[in-house]
C-alpha cells in the first residue's frame, strides 16, 4: 500500500489516478488521525464519488450543506460537485472511497443508456448527495458493492476487470433508482457551486504566493466584503482560515516526501516566517512540524489515504 497524494489538473479538478491502465476508476482509503490530515479540503472532479464510512464518524460538506456520516452508511456524490470532509471528533475515522467516472458506465454520450440513465445525473436535475444507509437494504447492497471492488482488486480473482464491470453497473443502477424516488431538490443558487470554483482555484493556484482578499474578490469581479460573505456562507469557513488550512496539507506532503528544511517549505507554502508557521501548523495538528516529519518517517506506508493495492 502507499500513500494517496492529492493532485489536481490545470483547472484544479481532482485528478483521480486509475488503479490499473484501462480500468479508470479508483478506490482508496482516507483515514482522519493525529499522524494524517484533519480534512481534504476543498475540491471537485468529474467521478461520481461513493464514500463508505469504515470508522467514526465524518462529516461531508457541499456548498451550503453538511452532511454526516456515521461507521457503516455512506454517500454518494455528484459529479463536479465541490465538497469537503472532515473528522470533527475527538476519534479518528475512515472512509473508503470509490470513484467512477460517467465515461467508464457507458462511454457514447449519444447512446440511449448513456441519454436515458446518466445524462440526467450529470445535467444535475436530481439531488447533488445521496446518503447511503446501512438499515436501507437497497443501500447497504450497494455499500456492499463497493467492498467487493476492494476485495477484488486486492485479490485479483480471475475475470475481475469483468466482475467489477458488472458491480459498476449494478451500483450506478442502485443509484438512479434512489435518485429518482427523491424528492425534488429545493431551489439553490445556480452560481455558488462555479462560483466557490473560481475562488478555490486562485487560492489552489498562488498559495505559495502572497494573498490579499482583493486579489480573490477580483477573481468574482465583486467587493472584498461580499467574497468574504460568500465563502463563508456556502462554506461555513473563514476564507484565510481555509488558505491557511491549504497551505497546511501542502507542507504536510513535503514534511514526508522531501528533505527541505522546515523553513524552506514554510516558505514554499506562503508563510512569511518559520515562527508563524509551526503555530499555525501546531494549532490544525497538535504537534509541530519536526514532531510531525519523524511520525511520517516512523510510518511511511501509513499517511493520509491508503490505496488497496501498490502501483
Amino acid at each position: 500500500m502507499i500513500a494517496k497524494n492529492i493532485r489536481f489538473l490545470e483547472d484544479n479538478q481532482e485528478l483521480i489516478k486509475p488503479i490499473l491502465p484501462g480500468l479508470p476508476i479508483s478506490v482508496f482509503y482516507t483515514s482522519f488521525r493525529e499522524d494524517t490530515y484533519s480534512c481534504i479540503n476543498w475540491h471537485w472532479h468529474e467521478a461520481f464519488q461513493y464514500c463508505l464510512v469504515t470508522d467514526g464518524t465524518v462529516d461531508f460538506l457541499l456548498p451550503k450543506c453538511n452532511y454526516r456520516v456515521k461507521a457503516g452508511n455512506g454517500i454518494f456524490i455528484n459529479t463536479q460537485q465541490v465538497h469537503f470532509s472532515i473528522n470533527r471528533s475527538a476519534s479518528p475515522s475512515s472512509y473508503l472511497c470509490l470513484d467512477i467516472p460517467p465515461s467508464f458506465i457507458y462511454p457514447d454520450e449519444r447512446s440511449r443508456l448513456y441519454q436515458k440513465y446518466i445524462k440526467p445525473v450529470v445535467r444535475n436535475p436530481y439531488p447533488q448527495v445521496l446518503l447511503l444507509s446501512k438499515r436501507n437494504p437497497e443501500e447497504q447492497a450497494l455499500l456492499r458493492s463497493i467492498e467487493n471492488i476492494q476485495s477484488m482488486l486486492r485479490d485479483e480473482p480471475e475475470f475481475m476487470e469483468l466482475d467489477i464491470h458488472t458491480e459498476v453497473i449494478q451500483i450506478w443502477k442502485t443509484t438512479f433508482r434512489l435518485l429518482a424516488k427523491t424528492s425534488p431538490p429545493p431551489p439553490v443558487e445556480y452560481n455558488d457551486n462555479d462560483r466557490l470554483k473560481l475562488i478555490l482555484q486562485y487560492m489552489l493556484d498562488h498559495y505559495s504566493e502572497k494573498i490579499t482578499l482583493e486579489d480573490i474578490a477580483d477573481q468574482l469581479s465583486i467587493s472584498s466584503s461580499e467574497c468574504c460573505r460568500f465563502f463563508k456562507k456556502v462554506t461555513g469557513q473563514p476564507l484565510f482560515s481555509y488558505l491557511k488550512n491549504l497551505r497546511i496539507n501542502k507542507s504536510i506532503d513535503m514534511l514526508k516526501d522531501t528533505e527541505m528544511s522546515i523553513s524552506e517549505i514554510a516558505t514554499a507554502v506562503g508563510f512569511c516566517n518559520q515562527s508563524y508557521y509551526t503555530d499555525c501548523f501546531r494549532k490544525f495538528k497538535n504537534i509541530t512540524p519536526k514532531k510531525y516529519r519523524e511520525m511520517a518517517q516512523r510510518k511511511p506506508n501509513d499517511i493520509l489515504a491508503l490505496d488497496i493495492r501498490s502501483k
